[in-house]
């Protein structure tokens, strides 16, 4: 029984750090509405998803995102 609380605890702590299906769907939601190409949203995304541990941890770190969408963009621009 110890082992069984061990390990749902575990999950839940897991789980909690993950980006989940609707915050990359909020994400590229909010992407596209800005009129920028899939190819650069996609980008922004493996970025972000990288740097945060959810959709919510980016509002309160508006700089690094700021950083994080010029890089991408310098990328489209290379390519």
């Amino acid at each position: 029984m110890k082992n069984l609380s061990l390990i749902l605890a575990s999950t839940l702590l897991i789980s909690c750090n993950q980006w989940s299906d609707d915050d990359s769907a909020k994400f590229l939601e909010q992407c596209e509405k800005t009129k920028w190409e899939k190819e650069f949203c996609d980008c922004a995304i493996e970025k972000v998803k990288k740097e945060y541990k959810s959709f919510a941890e980016i509002s309160d770190n508006e700089k690094q995102m700021a950083d994080i969408l010029l890089d991408c963009m310098i990328k489209k621009n290379k390519d």
